[in-house]
């Protein structure tokens, strides 16, 4: 019997048969339960920016907005190295009792990745933010962590308890932050990082209640052995995430390193904006992998082909319109929400510039989920390394030598190139008679 979400092929033409009512039904079902997730501690965090941006100066708001970066760092490393090795493994042992191996396995590697980021970023804040930085560190560390928690979540079948994960977070934060955030400055950062820290503390916490069971670590002998049977593939897959990482994030902390936190600020408060572009993107992305990962297994190449340039078409169908509606209210929204702290800035360059850069980056986040499944790690490294150079040979000089938001062009072009690249690979991978 096909799995929920499941597309058959023909055995002899590869030709898609029509889904049963019930399997649309229970696929449409699964997605709206991911998205009302993310959506929710998507609009806390957009909501908290907006809060952030008004009570900051932007020295300090571009330094809340570079660390929230660095744990987006975290999460690629631990999606890369952790999540999607979990995802490709539950979702061929559930029922089995290699399941628990894994869980405590790949949980194990979840947590010291997690802990690792969060000493190296309290490590570099501490000169900036005294203590505050053990607040940012813990911030990082945890979500981290949940993010990974999510992902096998749904990789288990368990979208109901991801979801309530992000309820619980997100009235979790609201109701600190409404009762903590105040003063200015470092305190007034320290004080929304240990909110957000605490709150994703509470969800991790609920969501190991909702599946009664612990939380369990260990890196024992046969944890060891079953990491040190993956080590080639998780290798090709570390090598992938740093180069993915320094072509995206790495590009943006550059950015905002050699421009300063101020000139960063107006940016970053435009990234918010588009952030509604990025939940259902994510949620379609979460609710892929283990389908494609089933495809891949069954060898069903028409159907794995006919998924992703389905959703990438949808991704960016709703890219163009979103765009249209900011170039619109752009300027009413920076008067509005951001108190014109940015009036002397070329806010109408740089909300083109984050739209094209972000539009392009949703764009292959599609094709690059797919060559994860199909631990592609080696192309998906070269194509990353071959876009950072690209990137940064021209973002480098723009910020040297013009003002901070031509450097946009730049970070465009780096994710131009990766998705030319990703686009090729999947391409070439899926004409082959068989999926590799």
């Amino acid at each position: 019997m096909p799995r929920p979400g499941e597309t058959l092929c023909a055995p002899a033409t590869g030709r898609s048969l029509r889904l049963p009512a019930s399997v649309r039904a229970a696929l449409s079902g699964r997605f709206a339960v991911i998205l009302s997730g993310e959506l929710i501690q998507s609009l806390f965090h957009f909501v908290l920016n907006i809060l952030l941006v008004r009570a900051l100066g932007a020295h300090d708001y571009g330094l809340f907005a570079i660390v929230f970066t660095v744990g987006a760092v975290s999460i690629t490393y631990i999606r890369a190295l952790v999540a999607i090795p979990a995802t490709l493994h539950l979702a061929r042992s559930l029922g089995r009792p290699a399941a628990l191996g894994y869980d405590v396995m790949f949980g194990s590697g979840a947590a010291l990745v997690s802990g690792l980021m969060a000493l190296a970023t309290g490590a570099a804040l501490v000169p900036v933010m005294g203590l505050g930085a053990l607040a940012a560190g813990a911030f990082v560390a945890l979500y981290g962590f949940r993010s990974y928690l999510r992902i096998v979540l749904l990789a288990r079948g368990r979208p109901q308890i991801a979801g309530l994960s992000d309820l619980v977070y997100a009235v979790c934060g609201a109701l600190f932050v409404w009762s903590g955030l105040n003063g200015e400055g470092t305190a007034l950062l320290e004080r929304a990082f240990l909110a957000i820290a605490l709150a994703h503390a509470i969800a991790i916490a609920v969501a190991y209640g909702a599946l009664r069971q612990r939380l369990r670590l260990s890196l024992h002998a046969r944890a060891r052995a079953r990491y040190r049977a993956i080590w080639r593939t998780l290798a090709w897959s570390l090598a992938g995430v740093t180069s993915l990482t320094v072509q995206g994030q790495g590009l943006t902390l550059l950015f905002a390193l050699i421009a300063g936190p101020a000139a960063y600020a107006p940016i970053a408060a435009t990234l918010v904006l588009y952030a509604p572009l990025r939940i259902p993107t994510n949620a379609l992305m979460n609710m892929v992998l283990p389908e494609i990962s089933g495809l891949l297994a069954a060898g069903q190449v028409h159907a794995v082909r006919r998924l992703v340039v389905r959703y990438a078409l949808l991704i960016g169908c709703a890219c163009l319109a979103y765009g249209v509606v900011m170039a619109m209210t752009l300027p009413l929204i920076e008067q509005m929400l951001f108190k014109g702290r940015f009036a002397d800035e070329r806010m109408g360059l740089i909300g083109l510039g984050v739209w094209a850069v972000v539009t392009v980056s949703l764009l292959y986040a599609i094709p690059r989920a797919y060559l994860e499944a199909s631990a592609a790690f080696r192309t998906i490294t070269a194509g990353a390394v071959a876009s950072a150079a690209l990137g940064f040979a021209i973002m480098v000089p723009l910020l040297l030598l013009l003002p901070p938001a031509t450097a946009l062009l730049g970070l465009l072009t780096s994710e131009a190139a990766t998705l030319a690249w990703s686009v090729g690979a999947f391409r070439v991978r899926t004409r082959a008679p068989r999926i590799p």
